[in-house]
């Protein structure tokens, strides 16, 4: 138990946060050392904030059992005092923005959840995420955690910036393909992606409380969606957004995401070998699941686990391709994807506390 790495969770009341309490609480070289809420609040047992949490047993020594952990307020000394190796920030965009020097000079490894250091270009967080970004060395040295994609740059690092949930579900798919050379990139990607009510947080708004979401189903923020900027990064799109037409939605269920993804395929381009370039790609990746029979993923393959499901379907006639990618927003769209990160960052086996 001494050799175990001390993990802290701020942010610790929301949904990302309490998934990762979970998983932290089942890794073998992890102890959670403490966990706090963003700004204000009181000191609370964690299993009043999340009932869920009841019983668990995490691995280290300060704290007995989850039913005895407290969430404090957060505190920048009170955190740095628990010497954390690895600090998780489940945290608002803005709030991580402006404790991320305070959390570095900790010299814990630092796994931001929040979209503040995704985005190399700093010009973009006006627009995109309502601040003026003030720490713009720091964009540059973040690693942008898409694990499968970036394994030789987590070793070591200290600040790695974890992907969005829409982002995961089309990157990991698509990437590949760009990069092998398959895609007629004179036609735009296209991405029809649907999110649970727990991509939008744990606060309700007007259009996500359950009179609202119940029994519909509805597109948002097309055309102007945050994620936007992050997936044509993510798949270095000549252009930028101008290649890309991402079209998100809201489904009436608590977790998962779904993208249908529309791509023209260069001429002599198969299904077959689409499904080479994955499986040769993701032959290591222990989290990825390619479905190569006549089945396609969907959202009840992934509720609750750290996967990204990939499959596609080809015309070769046309030379169109649909893939359809899955995964669980709160898991590999951000709570999982954070542990599978600092696993590779801290020197354990990828998959650690994940299966």
């Amino acid at each position: 138990m001494g050799n175990r790495v001390r993990a802290v969770v701020a942010g610790a009341t929301g949904y990302s946060g309490r998934e990762l309490i979970r998983l932290i609480a089942g890794h073998s070289g992890m102890e959670l050392a403490g966990v706090f809420a963003s700004r204000g609040g009181s000191s609370t047992p964690i299993v009043e904030i999340h009932p869920q949490l009841r019983g668990f047993q995490p691995g280290g020594a300060d704290l007995s059992d989850l039913d005895s952990t407290i969430c404090h307020p957060f505190d920048e000394e009170a955190l740095a005092r628990l010497k954390p190796a690895v600090i998780f920030l489940a945290t608002p965009n803005e709030f991580s923005h402006e404790i991320m020097p305070s959390m570095l000079a900790t010299g814990a490894t630092v796994v931001d959840l929040s979209g503040s250091f995704r985005l190399r270009d700093a010009s973009l967080y006006p627009a995109f995420y309502g601040f003026e970004h003030q720490a713009t060395p720091l964009l540059e040295e973040a690693v942008y955690g898409m694990t499968e994609l970036v394994r030789a740059q987590l070793p070591g690092a200290k600040l790695i910036a974890n992907p969005g949930c829409y982002p995961t579900s089309i990157i990991l798919p698509v990437r590949p393909l760009l990069e092998a050379g398959l895609v007629d990139e004179s036609q735009p990607v296209i991405s029809d992606s649907k999110s649970g009510v727990t991509g939008a947080g744990k606060t309700p708004t007007a259009t996500t409380h359950f009179v609202e979401v119940s029994e519909s189903f509805r597109a948002y923020n097309l055309l102007r969606h945050r994620h936007a900027p992050e997936i044509a990064q993510g798949l270095g799109l000549p252009g930028g957004t101008d290649r890309l037409v991402f079209s998100p939605h809201l489904l009436p269920i608590n977790r998962g995401i779904l993208s249908t993804i529309y791509l023209k395929l260069k001429a002599g381009t198969t299904r077959q070998s689409i499904l080479d370039v994955w499986q040769e790609r993701y032959a290591a990746a222990p989290l990825i699941r390619i479905f190569a029979g006549s089945q396609l993923p969907e959202i009840k393959f992934v509720a609750g686990l750290p996967f990204c499901d990939m499959g596609v379907v080809v015309d070769e006639r046309s030379g169109q391709a649909i893939i359809v990618a899955a995964i669980d927003n709160l898991l590999k769209g951000a709570a999982s994807q954070a542990l599978q990160n600092a696993n590779l960052a801290l020197g354990f086996a990828e998959a650690e506390g994940l299966r």
